[in-house]
């Protein structure tokens, strides 16, 4: 769910943005999918389900009152860099990140023998339950917007999250080495995957992590701290 350390001073940058968000929204939002979702398929990347899981969450997020209008980041500074799960932007403000899951689409899962699927809306809404309670994380679910999907061209659904910046101790090199990453990772009780680099899993309580290359990490000065893994039950959805 990555960001960039910021180089400048925040200044008046962005616009004032109405503050929804509680860790517990996602919590909220994935109890309701989970109430409706298939046992096997409601973390797997089958397209027909990833989009009644769409159907439900917009419904969710009326009743709730976080339906978020196509306005919401105007205003807000765009970060500059393509990312491929999120549209991203600075929010000066309240110091934090606004990522947007391109619309349709809900992020990358983890799925059998260490390959990658496409998530489906709930899968992505646990993934920040997990980062919050796994890695200490703020990430927070602030609503559901539309946007244009860039292969359809219809509107769909984005899940809007938001992050804390996480000042990097140096921001000419903000990014952990592969060395600090792997210590991290052990010392919160993960192993890596038998012969792959950036896939780790943790045997007592069957998480694994995904994707925890060098730009995906930053090194701050109190610590080392994971921005965008992946991060999901082991082999989740099934076959």
């Amino acid at each position: 769910m990555g960001n960039e350390p910021p180089t400048g001073s925040p200044g008046d940058q962005g616009s004032e943005v109405a503050q929804r968000p509680t860790k517990s929204l996602a919590a909220q939002a994935a109890a309701y999918l989970a109430k409706s979702a298939d046992a096997v398929q409601s973390l797997s990347g089958n397209p027909k389900e990833i989009r009644r899981q769409s159907e439900l969450l917009v419904h969710w997020a009326e009743n709730r009152g976080v339906l978020l209008g196509r306005d919401y980041t105007n205003g807000l500074e765009r970060y500059p860099q393509t990312t491929v799960e999120h549209e991203v932007f600075y929010r000066w403000s309240d110091n934090r990140m606004v990522k947007r899951t391109r619309p349709g689409r809900f992020g990358m899962a983890n799925g059998p023998k260490g390959r990658l699927r496409k998530a489906t809306p709930l899968f992505y809404l646990q993934r920040i339950l997990l980062m919050n309670e796994i890695f200490d994380d703020d990430v927070r679910l602030e609503g559901i917007s539309f946007g244009k999907n860039e292969f359809s061209g219809e509107d769909e659904p984005s899940i809007v999250i938001t992050q804390g910046i996480v000042e990097a101790a140096d921001a000419n090199d903000p990014h952990a080495t592969d060395g600090e990453i792997e210590k991290f990772m052990a010392n919160n009780g993960f192993v890596r995957l038998e012969d792959t680099q950036h896939k780790w899993h943790r045997e007592a309580d069957g998480i694994v992590v995904f994707d925890t290359k060098v730009h995906n990490f930053i090194r701050a000065r109190d610590g080392v701290f994971p921005i965008d893994v992946i991060i999901g039950k082991k082999f989740a959805g099934g076959e």
